[in-house]
């Protein structure tokens, strides 16, 4: 079920005595767990909430924890955070988990207990015993990061109860500067109703004000100017990354894999693969993913056109790590030669 759903129940009384929330959305996750907490009472959490980090904690404690009876209350809530056992990454942990007493514990779970496994993957593996198990006997909560149609829908619901409008223009970048990432939308959310609270709402001039570019962001807008060969402002904005002390060699990683992106994304349009398969193939952001095919439909660049590109940053590359040259002075050069 979506979170959506599991706070709709958990409020009208439907509880269970297992819960596995599973997926990598932060922001689905810390809502789940909000929902989980109006269970017990604020003023007997501090007697019947308990949380247990897996990396750093045996299970066995939170097992002990789960077994007590609730203390002056009806419910004992136990979350169990980042359970790396139940993934194919377990040998990296330096935890010994008490997994036949996870076993035991799901055949007769304590009825006045709700645990609750937080698990912040993309996916846990299945092979395991205690997986299949914990997938049997827990009710499954869906984590995972929304697609971009309902995290427009979330967020449009979101201003609406709280009486706010956000033009078309101020969406789109929006999901631009957040890599449609739900937790970050919701994290620059209250900075953009803060600064709308005359007018109720959201324009685009706000956003370009109030939501900054991450490093991956500046340089994905520049490849966005190389590839449509507007020379001045690529350079431009190249100098000011320099300017804010970031690496060349750094710049040049993320723009040669942002054009190796673009490179498979065009071979696999080229043989009839829609978006979702191509970020399922690629294990590419969808968003990230349907930006770059509206690229390649923009500017109708030919596939040796951006190989030229891409080999041309590999040269970069090389001169960089082999030579006393300027990042500056070698960007310009790989633009000439681009656009030429």
């Amino acid at each position: 079920m979506k979170v959506s759903e599991l706070e709709k129940k958990l409020a009208q009384g439907e509880c269970a005595p297992v819960y596995l929330v599973l997926g990598a959305e932060e922001y689905s996750i810390n809502q789940a767990k909000e929902a989980f907490l109006k269970l017990v009472p604020k003023e007997e959490r501090e007697f019947n909430v308990g949380a247990y980090d897996m990396e750093t904690t045996p299970l066995v404690e939170a097992l002990n924890d789960a077994l007590e009876i609730p203390f002056f209350g009806d419910k004992r809530l136990v979350f169990v955070k980042r359970p790396l056992f139940l993934t194919a990454e377990s040998k990296k942990s330096k935890v010994e988990h008490d997994i036949d007493g996870l076993m035991n514990y799901l055949d007769n779970p304590e009825p006045t207990t709700v645990l609750v496994f937080l698990a912040p993957y993309v996916k846990l593996d299945e092979r395991k015993k205690v997986t299949k198990k914990l997938k049997k006997a827990a009710v499954l909560v869906d984590a995972a990061p929304a697609s971009e149609g309902e995290i427009r829908q979330r967020l449009k619901e979101e201003l609406q109860a709280k009486g706010y409008t956000i033009t078309a223009e101020a969406l789109e970048e929006l999901l631009v500067r957040t890599d449609a990432n739900l937790t970050r939308i919701m994290a620059e959310l209250p900075k953009l109703t803060l600064l709308a609270m005359e007018t109720r709402e959201i324009t685009v001039a706000q956003v370009e004000r109030m939501v900054t570019r991450s490093l991956e962001q500046n340089v994905f807008k520049l490849v966005d100017l190389v590839l449509a060969k507007k020379v001045q402002a690529a350079l431009g904005l190249y100098h000011d990354l320099l300017e804010q002390k970031e690496e060349p060699l750094k710049l040049n990683a993320i723009l040669l894999g942002q054009f190796r992106l673009l490179i498979q994304i065009q071979v696999l349009a080229a043989k009839g693969y829609a978006q979702g398969n191509i970020a399922q193939v690629l294990k590419a952001h969808p968003y990230r993913v349907k930006i770059a095919l509206r690229n390649i439909r923009q500017y109708r660049f030919a596939l040796k056109d951006l190989a030229s590109a891409y080999l041309g940053l590999v040269a970069v590359e090389k001169k960089l790590k082999s030579t006393q040259q300027e990042a500056e002075l070698l960007f310009q050069l790989f633009m000439l030669e681009y656009v030429k």
